[in-house]
């Protein structure tokens, strides 16, 4: 590497302004090759030879303006340079800024075209370095330029932070003379990058095999941007919130789902998908320059007063925001950002988080209700409703693992439910055989499905590990006594004459389906293990591996059933594959990426259904392209 030019050269160079991109981003989340799936962890290496098969590390300011200082003999201090930059612009402009950054993280393309922009306004002595660190230069790990986390953790520290006092350091001041917006936006990321390191204690307690910081940081990386398909989810809602919630039966409660929905929020589900919809379509028609700020009303054929309920709902200003902002001082602390992942702007919205926004309407309806009758109705009220949903959710898998389930020589199922192991092991008066949720006769092997409906609370997503440990053991160990239980029922021999399998089962798959979701990865995958082992559940010989899936993945083992894809064909693919530690999502990818694969066909048909719905009301066509915003 040669040495940087002298600091007394120009550090950025001034450059014209980039002309907009015509070409516009998928409808839809695409499903990535394997290093892109890797880099959504968005992990800070470190030396375990697994994090090096399915992490990548993002940039730091440290590592190359940290180290083009040092060759001045100058003292790096990321606050002189955090404070310098906060009065170059306002914080309106920063903020739409950092959306637009946000918006473009995930993507290749449009990372790489930003920072091919950065590295050209940069110096050659200050460019040489950046790129010496995006390359690994430091340890061999090449670097992603822009991440998700330290983008919103920045869109924090702009919002939260005073008005500067004082005098700023005329040294750093000269240096970012002429920084653009862009430019100054992405070193606030690589400066708040720094600001996210934390230091491993010594001699600390493990957790799943490692230190418990280094493992509160893998958990809350993988809560935190787990990859999520936009038309599942909204599929999935559709499907809920209609079919789902009207078949129900577990619970009476006072109005079926969709109308707790609209006494919850006072807007129906497709006021609520609608402008969502709306709004996200509008911001990735390009993800190469920004930022975007995108008319509220035109877009829409609601009622402005729905739309303006849909705004109280899921916008903020940037007042509220901050004030909002102010308490969450943790790196993993997003709750205002989850709760109105929009910026208002007069009548204008900046989508500050994709990921955000699309829980928010989905997967986040549940909560609008639950805490609309935590208040209205009391404990009686929303816990009802908590298993209400949760018998929702076991419906909408029951469907998915239908579609997996091959059909026999007669024409019937090999699907069957808990009344058939019920049925089938009668014991003695008021006690019930273990049973699990549903299964699945392959022949020689047989899969066992438990689906559990339980979150993750905020304490875990926000970093306490204490709590994560609570949520697992709910989530995941719990579940798997009563996958144990029946496993010794069907592996006894002979079977009795009501069993759903013609013979004793030689091979047993336990599936434990998250409704909504789990970090799978070696950290939480020992931890589960040792669990399992103390409790003395699924350790038996022909008992394979436990598999932990989401409905994301579980849909995705019905599509390659359709396919020809057996499930214990793929469950044992996944289980001896180097990835076999982290999510089905990976070893999918690297196993059976770029087939075409058809949705389910129920799944395209909710889909088909929702988008219908949404169609109605919206008035994208005739609109014109959403108005720059700041800067």
């Amino acid at each position: 590497m040669t040495d940087p030019q002298p600091m007394s050269g120009p550090l950025f160079k001034r450059l014209p302004a980039v002309a907009g991109d015509a070409n516009t981003s998928p409808s839809g989340v695409l499903l990535p090759d394997l290093s892109w799936a890797a880099t959504r962890l968005g992990l800070v290496r470190e030396p375990d030879g697994w994090l090096d098969t399915a992490v990548i590390a993002y940039v730091t300011a440290s590592e190359y303006l940290g180290v083009f200082e040092e060759f001045r003999s100058d003292q790096f201090d990321p606050a002189i340079w955090l404070d310098a930059l906060l009065r170059k612009h306002p914080r309106e402009a920063y903020v739409e800024m950092l959306a637009f950054l946000n918006r473009a993280a995930p993507f290749k393309e449009a990372v790489l075209a930003i920072q091919q922009r950065f590295l050209e306004r940069l110096g050659t002595g200050l460019r040489k370095l950046a790129e010496g660190a995006l390359a690994g230069a430091a340890d061999g790990q090449p670097r992603w330029f822009i991440a998700r986390q330290p983008t919103l953790r920045a869109m924090r520290l702009v919002l939260t932070t005073p008005a500067p006092q004082g005098e700023p350091d005329p040294r750093v001041t000269n240096f970012l003379s002429d920084v653009d917006l862009e430019t100054a936006s992405v070193l606030l990321v690589h400066l708040v990058a720094d600001t996210l390191r934390r230091e491993r204690p010594e001699h600390e307690a493990k957790f799943g095999g490692i230190g418990e910081s280094l493992a509160k940081e893998v958990v809350c990386n993988q809560i935190f941007n787990e990859p999520k398909d936009v038309g599942s989810a909204i599929s999935r809602t559709w499907s809920l919130w209609t079919r789902h919630g009207a078949n129900q039966k577990r619970e009476k409660l006072d109005a079926a789902p969709v109308d707790l929905l609209a006494d919850a929020t006072g807007l129906g589900l497709v006021d609520i998908l609608a402008p969502a919809f709306a709004y996200w379509v509008k911001t990735t028609e390009t993800r190469l320059v920004g930022p975007v700020r995108v008319p509220a009303f035109p877009l829409l054929k609601l009622p402005s007063e729905k739309v303006e309920k849909f705004l109280a709902l899921y916008s903020a200003t940037f007042d509220d925001l901050a004030a909002a902002l102010e308490a969450c001082d943790q790196p993993w602390q997003m709750l205002p950002l989850q709760n109105t992942p929009l910026l208002r702007v007069g009548d204008t919205v900046v989508v500050l988080d994709e990921p955000f926004l699309w829980e928010a309407v989905t997967s986040g309806l549940y909560w609008r209700v639950l805490e609309h009758l935590r208040v209205t109705g009391g404990d009686k009220a929303w816990q009802a409703w908590s298993r209400a949903y949760a018998e929702m959710i076991e419906l909408l898998a029951e469907d998915l693992i239908k579609e997996i389930a091959p059909l026999l020589l007669d024409g019937s199922s090999s699907f069957f439910t808990e009344d058939d192991i019920k049925a089938a092991f009668p014991v003695k008066k008021g006690v019930t055989p273990p049973n699990c949720d549903t299964g699945i006769d392959f022949g020689n092997s047989v899969v066992l499905l438990e689906i559990v409906n339980k979150p993750m609370t905020l304490a875990a997503r926000s970093g306490d590990l204490e709590a994560f440990k609570i949520d697992a053991d709910k989530a995941v160990v719990e579940k798997t006594k009563q996958l144990n239980g029946t496993a010794e029922l069907l592996l006894q021999s002979p079977q009795p004459a009501a069993s759903p399998l013609a013979k004793p089962a030689e091979k047993v798959f336990p599936v434990v389906v998250c409704g909504n979701g789990f970090p799978l990865n070696p950290v939480t995958r020992n931890h589960i293990e040792e669990r399992l082992k103390a409790e003395g559940w699924l350790q038996q010989p022909s008992v394979q591996p436990l598999a932990v899936v989401d409905l994301d993945e579980l849909e995705t083992c019905a599509s390659l059933a359709k396919a020809g894809r057996l499930l214990p064909e793929m469950l044992s693919s996944w289980l001896s594959s180097p990835y076999r530690k982290g999510s089905l999502t990976v070893h999918v990818v690297d196993a059976y990426g770029g087939q075409s694969l058809k949705r389910p066909a129920h799944v395209s048909s909710d889909m088909g259904d929702a988008f219908e719905a949404i169609q109605l009301v919206l008035n994208i066509q005739d609109h014109p392209q959403s108005e720059p915003g700041a800067g």
